[in-house]
C-alpha cells in the first residue's frame, strides 16, 4: 500500500501543545507526513515550524499556501528555511486559492493565476539552486539579490493543488507533486490525461509526479451520521468556492447533482444544498467505516495511481483525532 499522512492537525478549541503531541504520536506510529494549509486562520509555515521542532523523521509540507499571499522572494526564503530547519523533510504545496480570499482578505487582484504560479515556480527554482535572483516577469521584476544561506538541497519538492485542465497540464509540466481534493477513484481519467499531457511537454512521465490527495476520514460504525457530517463540506466547495469545484464535479460524473447543490447554495439555502449531496458523492470522495473498511477503501486510491493519502479529520475534539490516528496506524 502507498504512504499515509495527516492533513491539518489542529483540533477545534485546543492549543498548540495538543497539536505537537499528536504530531509526535503520528511519527511514532509510522505516518509518512503532516501537512498544514492556510486560508484565513493560522499560517502554514509557523504551524509547521512547531511540528518540525518536535519531530525528527516525518515529512512536513504546506497544503496549501496561496501564491498571492507572499512575494516570491519572501516565499523562497521561508520555504528554503523550512527545509533547512527540518533537515530536508519539507515540501512546498502551492495553490491559487480563489477570488474571494485573495481580493477580499489579502487585497490582491486575482489575475492570471496560472501565469503567476508559473512565475513563482521559476523564481523558487532559481532560489533553490542558489542563483542570483535576477528575474524579469509578468508580475515581478527583481535584481541583484541572492538568498544568503545555503539551501538544504537544490531540488526542493514543489507540489501544486490543481483542478482545471490548464492547471493540471501545468502541474504535469512543472511540479514534483499534485495535491488534489475530492479525488474519486475510478473517475479521474480526464485529470490524469491532462497531467500526462503536461509531463510529455517536459519530457517526463507520470512517475515523476507524486499524487497526494487529501481525503476526509470518519472512523465510525455509525455511517449514516458520518455521511451527514460530510455533506455540508462538499456542498460548501460546490456552492461557496467559486466555479472550479462545480465544474470539477461535472468531470467526475456528478454534474446534475452539482448543478442542484450550487443553485440551492447560491440562494442561501445551505441546509437543502447539503441534503442534496448524495451518498454516492460522499462515498466516492471520503473514507467512512471501521478501520478495516477505511483501509480497504484506501486501497482503491492506491490502485488508481495515488502515491500517498493525507487524511483529513472532521472531529469536534482532540480525542477524536487521537482515536483515528491510533486506530488507522496498523493499516498504514
Amino acid at each position: 500500500m502507498g504512504k499515509v499522512g495527516l492533513m491539518g492537525l489542529r483540533p477545534p478549541g485546543t492549543n498548540w501543545e495538543t497539536t505537537k503531541e499528536l504530531a509526535i504520536l503520528a511519527e511514532e506510529l509510522g505516518y509518512d507526513n503532516i501537512t498544514m494549509g492556510e486560508s484565513w486562520a493560522e499560517d502554514a509555515f509557523t504551524s509547521l515550524a512547531q511540528i518540525s521542532a518536535v519531530t525528527k523523521k516525518i515529512r512536513i509540507g504546506t497544503s496549501i499556501v496561496p501564491v498571492y499571499a507572499r512575494t516570491p522572494a519572501n516565499l523562497a526564503m521561508t520555504a528554503l528555511n523550512m527545509d533547512v530547519m527540518s533537515n530536508g523533510r519539507f515540501f512546498l504545496g502551492l495553490g491559487s486559492s480563489g477570488k474571494l480570499v485573495i481580493e477580499d482578505f489579502h487585497g490582491e487582484e486575482f489575475r492570471k493565476p496560472l501565469s503567476r504560479m508559473r512565475e513563482y515556480i521559476t523564481f523558487l527554482r532559481k532560489a533553490s539552486r542558489g542563483e542570483t535572483l535576477d528575474h524579469e516577469g509578468q508580475f515581478f521584476n527583481t535584481k541583484r539579490f541572492k538568498i544568503r544561506f545555503p539551501a538544504y538541497r537544490e531540488n526542493l519538492p514543489i507540489y501544486i493543488a490543481s483542478l482545471t485542465p490548464a492547471s493540471l497540464k501545468m502541474t504535469g509540466e512543472l511540479a514534483d507533486g499534485w495535491l488534489p481534493i475530492y479525488y474519486a477513484p475510478g473517475r479521474m481519467s480526464d485529470s490524469y490525461a491532462k497531467l500526462k499531457e503536461g509531463a510529455d511537454l517536459a519530457g517526463r512521465t507520470l512517475d515523476d509526479i507524486t499524487v497526494s490527495p487529501q481525503v476526509s476520514i470518519y472512523v465510525t460504525e455509525d455511517k449514516a451520521e458520518a455521511y451527514n457530517r460530510e455533506r455540508p463540506h462538499i456542498a460548501f466547495y460546490i456552492g461557496g468556492m467559486g466555479t472550479f469545484y462545480h465544474e470539477y464535479m461535472h468531470k467526475i460524473g456528478f454534474g446534475a447533482e452539482a448543478d442542484a447543490i450550487r443553485e440551492k447554495y447560491l440562494n442561501r439555502d445551505r441546509k437543502r444544498a447539503a441534503d442534496l449531496v448524495t451518498d454516492e458523492m460522499v462515498s466516492a470522495t471520503a473514507l467512512i467505516g471501521t478501520p478495516e473498511e477505511c483501509s480497504d477503501q484506501m486501497k482503491k486510491y492506491f490502485d488508481d495511481g495515488v502515491d500517498e493519502i493525507r487524511l483529513v479529520f472532521n472531529e469536534p475534539k482532540a480525542e477524536g483525532y487521537r482515536n483515528i490516528i491510533e486506530s488507522m496506524a496498523p493499516f498504514i
